[in-house]
């Protein structure tokens, strides 16, 4: 046995699979759950956790929440300039920030 301080969060993601298409009234049969499981291993993000884990740590330390707020006023434009990249037989034009 392990003892530790940190928090784990486990994800059954065949239990998940099931789960979420009886939620969406689907009747999946095993060897579809296993297959939406095997892709959601290798595809799914985790974007909705890292949002949310930001906001958690800004509420903690009493920070304004401004995720994803749309600032006012019209902001400067970038300053961008274009840079060439050769290799052998191609050439790409990238802009880049000054």
């Amino acid at each position: 046995m392990t003892i530790s301080k940190d928090n784990w969060v486990s994800i059954n993601l065949n239990e998940l699979a099931d789960t979420r298409a009886n939620f969406l009234q689907i009747k999946l049969t095993d060897d579809q759950v296993d297959e939406v499981a095997s892709e959601l291993r290798v595809r799914m993000t985790f974007d909705s956790l890292y949002e949310q884990t930001d906001m958690m740590i800004w509420e903690v330390m009493d920070y304004p929440t401004e995720y994803g707020k749309i600032s006012e006023g019209i902001p400067e434009p970038l300053k961008m300039e274009k840079i060439t990249s050769m290799s052998g037989s191609w050439e790409l034009e990238v802009p880049c920030l000054k």
